[in-house]
């Protein structure tokens, strides 16, 4: 990869090559924080995934952010670039079009069942890159099967440049403890209610409760990599006790905030959560 800055921002370009060397190709690095990729694009499929934090795309144009337990799915030729506030591990795994049949035509999200994970940090702890024995050739078969029939969302996190949405969501990225009211937040958009509901489920396919716990989930991944406590962290985000903030974080991640910070790190404490 080549680096350099943009912006006074520090970029990187991948090593873009015209041939994978095999059918599924695994490249695994680490990106400092505040690093940009330029844009580029392959003549093969990507999933791109993190293990921890967040992943910020940009995907033909469109915004997607990513957390961990997720993967971004870029198909064949579609130009896509990142942005990643703090310092992240990186994997992608390059597919060639011939093995991807069973994976969609467009950019999305996938939900990583276990099994993939699992799946990945194999191939990843033994350094495994091109897949060439039969042992990987049979772990990605499965690999790619699984990621063919995985959930499938369009974005965690979307965004819209909608003019009455942008200076809510905007507010709300500002500051995610943020607990106005739909109701208030139309009174000072000068909107009303009923408005800014349709608005919701039209531009970002969810509504304004859900859209601000996935942000408040995105938030917390980050704040879980620090060492504040649980309730420190459920309060920074808006919660008065930290039992309501462990219910919504597992609802989304499947895990409780300790058990994720304990994967991060690869420590085991014990823990009082359920």
């Amino acid at each position: 990869m080549t680096n350099n800055q943009v912006n006074g921002n520090p970029t990187f370009m991948p090593k873009l090559v015209e041939q994978l060397p095999s059918t599924v190709f695994i490249h695994y690095f680490h990106i400092a924080g505040g690093t940009e990729t330029l844009p580029h694009q392959h003549d093969w499929g990507q999933i791109h995934l993190i293990k921890q934090g967040v992943l910020d795309m940009e995907v033909n144009g469109r915004k997607m952010v990513s957390p961990a337990g997720y993967a971004i799915w870029t198909p064949a030729n579609v130009p896509h670039r990142a942005f990643n506030r703090k310092d992240v591990e990186y994997c992608a795994i390059n597919i060639d079009i011939a093995r991807s049949e069973g994976l969609p035509n467009q950019a999305c999200m996938i939900a990583l069942p276990p099994l993939v994970l699992a799946i990945i940090d194999d191939l990843i702890t033994r350094q495994v890159d091109k897949i060439e024995s039969h042992q990987d050739t049979c772990l990605t078969d499965v690999l790619l099967e699984r990621l063919a029939s995985a959930h499938q969302v369009d974005d965690f996190l979307p965004t819209t440049q909608d003019s009455l949405l942008q200076p809510i969501l905007s507010a709300l990225e500002a500051n995610p403890a943020d607990d106005r009211s739909l109701s208030e937040w139309a009174k000072l958009v000068f909107s009303t209610e009923r408005t800014l509901t349709r608005r919701f489920q039209k531009h970002l396919r969810m509504s304004f409760n859900e859209w601000r716990q996935r942000l408040k989930v995105v938030t917390a991944l980050q704040l879980l990599k620090q060492s504040d406590a649980i309730n420190q962290v459920a309060f920074q985000l808006g919660y008065s006790d930290a039992s309501a903030f462990i219910k919504m974080f597992r609802r989304h991640t499947g895990l409780t905030p300790t058990v994720y910070r304990q994967q991060v790190s690869g420590h085991q404490s014990h823990s009082n959560e359920q």
